[in-house]
Protein backbone atom coordinates (compact mmCIF):
# COMPACT_ATOMS: atom_id res chain seq x y z
CA UNK A 1 0.00 0.00 0.00
CA UNK A 2 1.50 3.23 -1.26
CA UNK A 3 -0.51 6.81 -0.46
CA UNK A 4 0.46 9.75 -2.55
CA UNK A 5 -0.17 13.67 -1.37
CA UNK A 6 -1.48 16.20 -3.74
CA UNK A 7 0.26 19.03 -5.24
CA UNK A 8 2.67 20.38 -2.43
CA UNK A 9 1.97 17.71 -0.29
CA UNK A 10 3.95 14.73 0.98
CA UNK A 11 3.37 12.22 4.35
CA UNK A 12 1.52 14.93 6.80
CA UNK A 13 -1.34 14.89 4.27
CA UNK A 14 -1.98 11.30 5.48
CA UNK A 15 -1.45 11.74 9.64
CA UNK A 16 -5.55 10.99 9.70
CA UNK A 17 -5.38 7.87 6.96
CA UNK A 18 -1.95 6.18 7.32
CA UNK A 19 -2.41 4.77 11.66
CA UNK A 20 -5.61 3.34 10.68
CA UNK A 21 -5.03 1.54 7.43
CA UNK A 22 -2.07 0.33 8.94
CA UNK A 23 -4.00 -1.66 11.41
CA UNK A 24 -5.60 -3.72 8.70
CA UNK A 25 -2.37 -3.32 5.97
CA UNK A 26 1.33 -2.45 5.65
CA UNK A 27 1.44 1.18 4.27
CA UNK A 28 3.72 3.39 3.02
CA UNK A 29 4.15 7.22 2.64
CA UNK A 30 6.80 9.22 1.19
CA UNK A 31 7.69 12.56 0.45
CA UNK A 32 8.42 13.23 -3.65
CA UNK A 33 11.66 14.44 -4.34
CA UNK A 34 12.06 18.29 -3.22
CA UNK A 35 9.65 17.75 -0.85
CA UNK A 36 10.13 18.45 2.90
CA UNK A 37 12.45 15.78 4.59
CA UNK A 38 13.06 14.46 0.80
CA UNK A 39 16.52 15.56 -1.06
CA UNK A 40 15.62 17.29 -4.15
CA UNK A 41 15.26 15.34 -7.56
CA UNK A 42 16.15 15.92 -11.18
CA UNK A 43 13.81 17.99 -13.66
CA UNK A 44 11.66 18.63 -15.22
CA UNK A 45 8.83 16.77 -11.89
CA UNK A 46 6.66 15.34 -14.49
CA UNK A 47 4.51 12.55 -13.65
CA UNK A 48 7.03 10.37 -15.64
CA UNK A 49 9.68 11.11 -13.94
CA UNK A 50 7.67 11.03 -10.17
CA UNK A 51 6.66 7.41 -11.48
CA UNK A 52 10.67 6.42 -12.18
CA UNK A 53 11.33 7.73 -8.68
CA UNK A 54 9.05 5.74 -6.90
CA UNK A 55 9.63 2.33 -9.01
CA UNK A 56 13.18 2.95 -7.68
CA UNK A 57 12.10 3.70 -3.99
CA UNK A 58 9.99 1.07 -3.96
CA UNK A 59 12.48 -1.31 -5.20
CA UNK A 60 15.17 -0.13 -2.86
CA UNK A 61 13.36 -0.57 -0.13
CA UNK A 62 12.20 -4.02 -1.05
CA UNK A 63 8.89 -3.62 -0.77
CA UNK A 64 7.29 -6.31 -2.45
CA UNK A 65 4.14 -5.66 -5.47
CA UNK A 66 1.72 -6.16 -6.06
CA UNK A 67 0.54 -2.59 -4.19
CA UNK A 68 -2.43 -0.97 -3.87
CA UNK A 69 -2.09 2.73 -4.74
CA UNK A 70 -3.70 5.70 -3.56
CA UNK A 71 -3.42 9.12 -4.82
CA UNK A 72 -4.70 12.48 -3.90
CA UNK A 73 -5.21 15.61 -6.81
CA UNK A 74 -2.55 15.97 -8.98
CA UNK A 75 -1.13 12.42 -7.57
CA UNK A 76 -4.11 10.73 -8.84
CA UNK A 77 -2.01 11.20 -12.93
CA UNK A 78 1.09 9.62 -11.10
CA UNK A 79 -0.64 6.45 -9.29
CA UNK A 80 -2.48 6.01 -13.18
CA UNK A 81 0.63 6.12 -15.20
CA UNK A 82 2.41 3.72 -12.68
CA UNK A 83 -0.57 1.13 -13.06
CA UNK A 84 0.03 1.78 -16.80
CA UNK A 85 3.72 1.43 -16.74
CA UNK A 86 4.05 -1.51 -14.28
CA UNK A 87 0.74 -3.03 -14.55
CA UNK A 88 2.04 -6.42 -12.74
CA UNK A 89 2.90 -4.43 -9.57
CA UNK A 90 -0.33 -2.33 -8.90
CA UNK A 91 -3.54 -5.06 -8.02
CA UNK A 92 -5.95 -1.57 -7.18
CA UNK A 93 -6.40 1.84 -7.03
CA UNK A 94 -8.28 4.77 -4.69
CA UNK A 95 -8.36 8.03 -5.94
CA UNK A 96 -9.00 10.93 -3.84
CA UNK A 97 -10.65 13.66 -5.74
CA UNK A 98 -8.20 12.82 -8.50
CA UNK A 99 -7.01 14.86 -11.49
CA UNK A 100 -7.73 14.12 -14.79
CA UNK A 101 -5.69 14.69 -17.97
CA UNK A 102 -8.57 16.10 -20.14
CA UNK A 103 -9.39 18.88 -17.40
CA UNK A 104 -7.46 21.39 -18.47
CA UNK A 105 -9.25 21.43 -21.92
CA UNK A 106 -12.99 21.51 -20.49
CA UNK A 107 -15.03 24.75 -20.26
CA UNK A 108 -14.82 26.76 -17.14
CA UNK A 109 -12.05 25.00 -15.67
CA UNK A 110 -8.18 26.83 -16.00
CA UNK A 111 -4.63 26.03 -15.73
CA UNK A 112 -2.99 27.58 -12.61
CA UNK A 113 -1.28 30.94 -14.23
CA UNK A 114 2.19 30.81 -15.76
CA UNK A 115 3.38 33.40 -14.04
CA UNK A 116 2.58 31.66 -10.77
CA UNK A 117 5.44 29.54 -10.76
CA UNK A 118 8.16 31.86 -11.04
CA UNK A 119 6.68 33.85 -8.89
CA UNK A 120 6.76 30.94 -5.56
CA UNK A 121 9.96 30.71 -6.44
CA UNK A 122 10.72 34.31 -6.35
CA UNK A 123 9.57 35.39 -2.77
CA UNK A 124 9.50 31.80 -0.98
CA UNK A 125 12.82 32.74 0.41
CA UNK A 126 11.72 35.38 2.21
CA UNK A 127 8.89 34.02 3.93
CA UNK A 128 6.15 34.74 2.15
CA UNK A 129 4.91 31.71 1.43
CA UNK A 130 4.43 30.87 5.32
CA UNK A 131 3.02 34.10 5.88
CA UNK A 132 0.41 34.26 3.40
CA UNK A 133 -0.24 30.50 4.62
CA UNK A 134 -0.34 29.17 1.12
CA UNK A 135 0.43 25.03 2.10
CA UNK A 136 -0.62 25.40 5.93
CA UNK A 137 -4.14 24.47 6.99
CA UNK A 138 -5.90 23.36 2.96
CA UNK A 139 -9.49 22.37 5.33
CA UNK A 140 -10.50 23.13 8.31
CA UNK A 141 -10.82 19.63 9.68
CA UNK A 142 -6.91 19.18 10.14
CA UNK A 143 -6.02 17.74 13.24
CA UNK A 144 -5.02 20.13 15.98
CA UNK A 145 -0.76 21.12 15.17
CA UNK A 146 -0.82 19.57 12.12
CA UNK A 147 -1.16 22.30 9.94
CA UNK A 148 1.05 24.70 11.84
CA UNK A 149 3.61 21.47 11.04
CA UNK A 150 2.80 21.75 7.78
CA UNK A 151 3.22 25.16 7.25
CA UNK A 152 6.65 24.71 8.65
CA UNK A 153 7.59 21.61 6.88
CA UNK A 154 6.20 22.63 3.02
CA UNK A 155 6.96 26.22 2.91
CA UNK A 156 11.12 26.07 3.21
CA UNK A 157 12.23 27.13 0.04
CA UNK A 158 13.34 23.81 -1.13
CA UNK A 159 9.64 22.44 -0.75
CA UNK A 160 8.42 25.49 -2.93
CA UNK A 161 11.09 25.21 -5.34
CA UNK A 162 9.99 21.57 -5.94
CA UNK A 163 5.91 22.37 -5.84
CA UNK A 164 6.50 25.05 -7.94
CA UNK A 165 8.36 23.11 -10.50
CA UNK A 166 5.64 20.29 -10.05
CA UNK A 167 3.04 23.32 -11.26
CA UNK A 168 4.95 24.00 -14.46
CA UNK A 169 5.14 20.23 -15.35
CA UNK A 170 1.56 19.63 -15.29
CA UNK A 171 0.26 20.15 -18.47
CA UNK A 172 3.02 17.26 -19.82
CA UNK A 173 2.43 14.97 -17.01
CA UNK A 174 -1.45 14.85 -18.26
CA UNK A 175 -0.47 14.64 -21.78
CA UNK A 176 1.84 11.60 -20.37
CA UNK A 177 -1.09 10.21 -19.05
CA UNK A 178 -3.02 10.89 -22.21
CA UNK A 179 -0.58 8.71 -24.24
CA UNK A 180 -0.60 5.99 -22.24
CA UNK A 181 -3.42 5.41 -20.56
CA UNK A 182 -4.00 3.11 -17.88
CA UNK A 183 -5.77 -0.43 -18.07
CA UNK A 184 -7.01 -2.09 -14.84
CA UNK A 185 -9.03 -4.18 -16.52
CA UNK A 186 -11.36 -5.62 -13.46
CA UNK A 187 -8.82 -5.09 -10.87
CA UNK A 188 -10.69 -2.81 -7.93
CA UNK A 189 -10.96 0.45 -8.16
CA UNK A 190 -12.60 2.79 -5.84
CA UNK A 191 -12.66 6.77 -7.01
CA UNK A 192 -13.52 9.45 -3.96
CA UNK A 193 -15.13 12.94 -5.38
CA UNK A 194 -15.77 15.69 -2.95
CA UNK A 195 -18.74 16.85 -2.45
CA UNK A 196 -18.67 20.56 -1.70
CA UNK A 197 -18.50 23.01 -4.42
CA UNK A 198 -14.46 24.66 -3.98
CA UNK A 199 -14.68 28.28 -3.79
CA UNK A 200 -13.18 30.04 -6.76
CA UNK A 201 -11.96 33.68 -7.09
CA UNK A 202 -11.48 33.24 -10.97
CA UNK A 203 -14.12 33.87 -13.76
CA UNK A 204 -17.88 34.48 -13.05
CA UNK A 205 -20.33 32.25 -11.21
CA UNK A 206 -21.35 30.81 -14.61
CA UNK A 207 -17.97 30.13 -15.25
CA UNK A 208 -17.54 28.25 -11.77
CA UNK A 209 -20.69 26.25 -12.31
CA UNK A 210 -19.31 24.96 -15.72
CA UNK A 211 -16.43 23.99 -13.48
CA UNK A 212 -18.06 21.80 -11.09
CA UNK A 213 -20.18 20.27 -13.88
CA UNK A 214 -16.89 19.14 -15.29
CA UNK A 215 -15.27 18.04 -12.62
CA UNK A 216 -18.03 16.05 -11.81
CA UNK A 217 -18.38 14.57 -15.53
CA UNK A 218 -14.20 13.85 -15.44
CA UNK A 219 -14.62 12.09 -11.80
CA UNK A 220 -17.55 10.09 -13.22
CA UNK A 221 -15.31 9.08 -16.39
CA UNK A 222 -12.07 7.70 -13.75
CA UNK A 223 -14.24 5.32 -12.15
CA UNK A 224 -15.20 3.38 -15.79
CA UNK A 225 -11.45 2.86 -15.75
CA UNK A 226 -11.90 -0.29 -14.23
CA UNK A 227 -14.74 -2.96 -14.83
CA UNK A 228 -15.49 -2.90 -10.98
CA UNK A 229 -14.55 0.95 -10.73
CA UNK A 230 -16.73 2.23 -8.29
CA UNK A 231 -17.51 6.19 -7.27
CA UNK A 232 -18.07 7.27 -3.87
CA UNK A 233 -19.35 11.12 -3.35
CA UNK A 234 -17.51 12.36 0.07
CA UNK A 235 -21.25 14.72 0.57
CA UNK A 236 -19.11 16.87 3.65
CA UNK A 237 -15.99 17.05 1.88
CA UNK A 238 -13.65 19.28 -0.05
CA UNK A 239 -11.08 18.60 -1.86
CA UNK A 240 -9.11 17.36 1.08
CA UNK A 241 -11.16 14.59 1.44
CA UNK A 242 -8.61 12.88 3.85
CA UNK A 243 -9.11 15.29 6.37
CA UNK A 244 -12.90 16.15 6.13
CA UNK A 245 -14.32 12.87 5.79
CA UNK A 246 -11.05 10.65 6.45
CA UNK A 247 -13.14 7.44 7.24
CA UNK A 248 -14.44 7.51 3.88
CA UNK A 249 -10.87 7.11 2.54
CA UNK A 250 -9.62 4.69 5.09
CA UNK A 251 -12.65 2.55 4.25
CA UNK A 252 -12.36 2.76 0.82
CA UNK A 253 -8.44 1.54 1.18
CA UNK A 254 -10.15 -0.94 3.24
CA UNK A 255 -12.42 -2.63 0.51
CA UNK A 256 -9.56 -2.49 -2.03
CA UNK A 257 -7.56 -4.18 -0.24
CA UNK A 258 -10.40 -6.72 0.70
CA UNK A 259 -10.43 -6.90 -2.84
CA UNK A 260 -7.26 -7.93 -4.01
CA UNK A 261 -6.50 -10.38 -1.61
CA UNK A 262 -9.84 -12.54 -2.36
Amino acid sequence: MVLDAGLGGGVLDWSTVQPEVSKFARVCTYDRAGMAWSDSGVGPRTSRQVVAELHALLGNAGERAPYVLVGHSISGIHVQLYAGRYPDEVAGLVLVDSSHEDQLSRKGMTAIPSFYPPLIKAVSPFGVVRLMDLVGTPSANMPHGVGAERAAIYSHTRSMYSYADEISAIPVSMEQLRAAPMRLGDKPLIVLTRGMKEASNMGSPEEAEQAEQAWAELQADLARRSSSGRQIIAEKSGHYIQFDQPDLVIDAIRQVVGATRR
